[in-house]
């Protein structure tokens, strides 16, 4: 598999970066904002907000009807996942 089709393909997967972006944007729908806020550095901010906001899964997901029970349930769910990858790499030597 070359590079494109590995890129192609990433399109449809949810990475950790996305699901903060998803969650963010839910927040307030500032693109810019919530790749701010999901931790995308500012002076890419913008392009990537908007780069992400083109992908499928993304559209999918606003498709769905997330009311502030759900929301909190994601923030909750991103904090767990934050702090397993947190313990990983604590076990693995690898830590910021």
């Amino acid at each position: 598999m070359g590079f494109s089709s590995r890129f192609k393909a990433h399109r449809h997967i949810l990475t950790l970066e996305t699901l903060k972006f998803i969650v963010e944007y839910l927040v307030d729908q500032s693109a810019k904002g919530a790749a701010i806020r999901s931790g995308i550095p500012e002076a890419y901010a913008s392009r990537q907000g908007q780069w992400i906001k083109k992908l499928p899964i993304f559209k999918k997901a606003m498709e769905t009807e997330i009311d502030d029970r759900d929301l909190r349930r994601l923030q909750a769910a991103i904090g767990e996942i934050e702090a397993k990858i947190q313990l990983c790499r604590e076990i693995l030597g690898i830590e910021d």
